[in-house]
């Protein structure tokens, strides 16, 4: 019996030493709605890569969709955040499609190293 008892003794200790501690906190629903709309602009971001004309646009500037498409995944929440407040800062009226394509499409090659005007965004590294 004082054989089973000291195993017994010995494994427990063993393992609340080698479990370590566990931390455990309520998440904020702040925290989850940013979450969330980070997700929403990234979205946002990714339907405007796959509209037809802007498609149409990137390939004529020699960058595929899939390229920017993987940028935009890569994107930090903030870097998302800036971005598309830039583009809900356009102004509104007839030109709003356009103005916001072309603005997509800047950002783009921004991505692609293409160009550098928005500061924020860091191109892709080959």
């Amino acid at each position: 019996m004082k054989t089973i008892s000291k195993v017994l003794i010995t494994g427990l200790t063993a393992l609340v030493v080698m479990s370590g501690h566990v931390h455990a906190e309520a998440i904020s629903s702040d925290s989850v709605m940013q979450s969330q709309y980070a997700q929403y602009n990234k979205s946002q971001l990714i339907e405007m890569v796959n509209r037809e004309d802007v498609q149409n646009k990137l390939v004529s500037l020699g960058v595929s969709s899939d390229d920017a498409i993987a940028r935009i995944n890569g994107m930090t929440d903030s870097e998302i955040a800036q971005l598309n407040d830039e583009i809900n800062q356009a102004p509104a009226g007839g030109i709003v499609g356009a103005v916001l394509t072309v603005l997509a499409v800047i950002a783009i090659l921004d991505l692609a190293g293409v160009t550098d005007v928005y500061p924020f965004i860091r191109p892709i590294s080959n």
